[in-house]
């Protein structure tokens, strides 16, 4: 299966976002030269993968994850459409040893081979989208780590609804429901299953969520912004350096 103009949306948006020029997708999406379904809880890369290709999430939800001593998962950042699964990979073959990928939905992904990407750098809009996409993903694991641990159980889970729905929306995404489950929110901010289960009531009975039961689904969003103290700033990195430029030579 190919990438189209149609599965490729959530992508062309993000790139847009990025900073790349229109042609860009056309470049990237003729790159492209297969995509692949992946069902949800199997990996997308396993944590021993060789390198030599990038994937890009097209439609579904994936995690960043490591396995703790104990088995456990701990989730370092979830991927929605328009993400780069492993661009991390690309930039420093070497670096965060013990991550894999996991769908957490079943999962659409578009593959570009390494030389491909080296193409890219040869269009510096496109370049420039690159090197800005990491710089959003190292602020989305920075906020992350320095998130856990910090706060109430009731503030952690609400900011992490918070950035879902934010990073959702930058690609077209406006669902009020969150494709995770009360594992996935507890994996990724440090707490047990049954804290997380009472801090979704707690917002439940608030009636910032919805009170239909197993879904994630936000119905108050300001209200959740405040019980989070939300600034998504951090998400506006690619902005923020729009000004700078890569000099590609």
């Amino acid at each position: 299966m190919r990438v189209d103009a149609g599965t490729g949306l959530p992508l062309d948006l993000k790139l847009k976002s990025l900073g790349a020029q229109p042609d860009d997708l056309a470049v990237f999406l003729q790159a492209a030269q297969r995509c692949v379904s992946v069902p949800a809880g199997a990996d997308v890369i396993r944590e021993a993968e060789a390198g030599g290709q990038v994937k890009v999430l097209l439609a579904g939800t994936t995690c960043a994850y490591k396995r703790r001593e104990d088995g456990g998962r701990s989730i370092l950042s979830f991927q929605h459409p328009g993400d780069f699964c492993n661009l991390h990979h690309y930039v420093l073959p070497d670096a965060e040893p013990g991550i894999a990928i996991q769908a957490l939905t079943d999962a659409t992904l578009a593959i570009i081979d390494y030389r491909d990407m080296d193409g890219f750098l040869a269009r510096p809009s496109l370049a420039s989208a690159l090197w800005r996409a990491s710089l959003l993903e190292a602020a989305v694991y920075r906020e992350r780590l320095s998130s856990t641990g910090r706060g109430t159980a009731l503030e952690r889970v609400a900011h992490l609804l918070c950035e879902q729905l934010a990073r959702r929306e930058a690609v077209g995404i406006h669902a009020p429901r969150l494709p995770l489950s009360q594992i996935d929110v507890a994996d990724a901010a440090g707490l047990s299953v049954v804290h997380v289960n009472r801090t979704i009531q707690v917002l439940r009975k608030l009636n910032v969520l919805s009170r239909a039961r197993q879904a994630i689904e936000v119905v108050d969003r300001e209200h959740l912004e405040r019980i989070a103290g939300f600034d998504g700033s951090y998400l506006n990195m690619p902005n923020l350096v729009s000004r700078w430029s890569v000099q590609i030579e």
